[in-house]
């Protein structure tokens, strides 16, 4: 398969794994603070609970990263992958401007969701509980807020951060790292689900994960396009993911 030489950079998932263990350690500080001068008519009871709740998250999140870690070394320093591709500016351009436009969509729907589901819960406290109505008022819109941002904002941010980076993307049998971006589905309760050739709008490889996190089962569907001059054994690159 016809493929780019990888220039030298470095694991994006070590920069994850210093995040990690940085909210690990702010945290189990900050329950050492509460537990130290805990008072019942202050936050540290509240605070202990959270920094317990993130420091459990995030010991398994710095295992599964180191894991990813050793994966990506091998597959850069060693060349153990299907395919590397770099786009050129204009290949990489068009690719953003159709992820911007998919991942809005995609970001809306769910924040018109999230947005009724929120309505239901809170407006009966609203009307109802007349103690807390300021309170459930202003919750309700803070998480209005939090849905428009991640629906219609976050999605442009993320555009303009990526279009002047390099474009380019290492296909890997379970995983795909796209622009220092790296999504797989080799961990507990996830799998492979599918890899299509999509001509329209753009000639693309979609490709599909399934894993489950605290809503229960989900998909995830990552958009690698295709080089002009990278057209050929694509069937043969779908047929190595597993």
């Amino acid at each position: 398969m016809e493929q780019d030489a990888i220039p030298k950079f470095k694991n994006p998932q070590r920069l994850a794994l210093f995040k990690w263990i940085f909210a690990d350690l702010f945290f189990i500080i900050l329950a050492l603070h509460s537990y130290i001068t805990f008072d019942i008519h202050s936050y540290d009871g509240l605070f202990i609970m959270v920094s317990i709740t993130v420091v459990l998250t995030s010991l398994f999140f710095i295992r599964t990263t180191m894991k990813n870690i050793k994966v990506l070394d091998e597959a850069i320093n060693r060349k153990i992958m299907i395919v590397h591709w770099k786009y050129t500016n204009e290949e990489w351009l068009d690719y953003l401007l159709h992820e911007e436009d998919y991942r809005s969509n995609q970001g809306r729907l769910m924040a018109i969701f999230l947005s009724v589901v929120t309505a239901i819960i809170f407006i009966p406290f609203i009307l109802f509980i007349p103690e807390g109505k300021f309170f459930m008022f202003m919750v309700m819109l803070g998480l209005y807020g939090l849905y428009f941002f991640m629906g219609y904002i976050f999605p442009s941010i993320l555009f303009y951060l990526k279009r002047k980076s390099v474009g380019e993307v290492i296909l890997l049998e379970k995983g795909v790292l796209l622009n220092k971006e790296f999504h797989t589905w080799d961990f507990p309760l996830s799998k492979f689900n599918s890899a299509e050739l999509k001509e329209k709008p753009y000639f693309h490889l979609a490709i599909t994960y399934d894993f489950v996190d605290r809503t229960g089962p989900r998909s995830y569907t990552v958009n690698v396009p295709i080089p002009r001059k990278n057209t050929k054994d694509i069937k043969n690159i779908i047929s190595s993911f597993n």
